[in-house]
């Protein structure tokens, strides 16, 4: 589809330290205000248009990345519950995903810093959830031993469950931990979570 409206790029600087699925969502929001479709193909021209060097490849950067902004919009929509929708029907923005793209508008603006864009209770609990990870055990054999598995058992005791608990509670407390580490863009965190999510899709219920 093409574009109604034509596309500035920022400059990179005003974008640098924005985590690429605030800013997925705040391209999202734009092409919704344009009143056009956001179709996937959509998405991919308003992500590059913009915000060219954090979405072209890194060796053709004259290309977008297509493969990364999947992955991003993915994450918006599974982990974060900013985005709803797919690819054959399109995207939609959550009431979450609407204050997510607004909150990055200012940021663009040089109008907030990333920390204030968070409310100080938040901000508090978001921070009390990063402490808890990097104290716990199964993170630090995860660093410290660079330990790429963990057991069923460890991963409940990690997301706050017994053997007995919902998978649907583990999945939930998953979800907040995530929020945390991105907002917090702790990529050694992340990368933990990403690991008890694919161990926590092998469990049932």
């Amino acid at each position: 589809m093409k574009p109604n409206k034509t596309i500035s790029p920022y400059e990179s600087k005003k974008y640098i330290n924005i985590g690429i699925d605030q800013l997925i969502v705040y391209a999202a929001k734009k092409i919704l205000d344009y009143g056009e479709e956001c179709t996937f193909e959509r998405l991919v021209y308003e992500c590059f248009t913009l915000f060219p060097n954090k979405f072209g490849f890194k060796r053709y950067p004259e290309w977008p990345d297509s493969a990364r902004i999947n992955k991003a919009w993915l994450r918006c929509r599974t982990d974060k519950g900013w985005l709803a929708g797919t690819v054959k029907e399109g995207f939609r923005i959550t009431p979450s995903g609407e204050m997510i793209a607004r909150q990055t508008e200012k940021q663009l603006k040089g109008m907030i810093s990333k920390k204030t864009l968070i409310p100080k209770r938040s901000r508090e609990r978001y921070e009390a959830i990063l402490s808890y990870i990097k104290k716990s055990p199964e993170f630090t054999k995860f660093i410290e031993q660079e330990n790429n598995d963990i057991s069923f058992a460890e991963l409940k005791s990690f997301l706050g469950g017994t053997l007995e608990t919902p998978k649907r509670i583990l999945i939930h407390n998953l979800n907040r931990y995530f929020q945390a580490a991105t907002i917090y863009d702790d990529t050694s965190v992340v990368s933990f979570l990403k690991l008890c999510k694919k161990k926590l899709k092998q469990i049932g219920g």
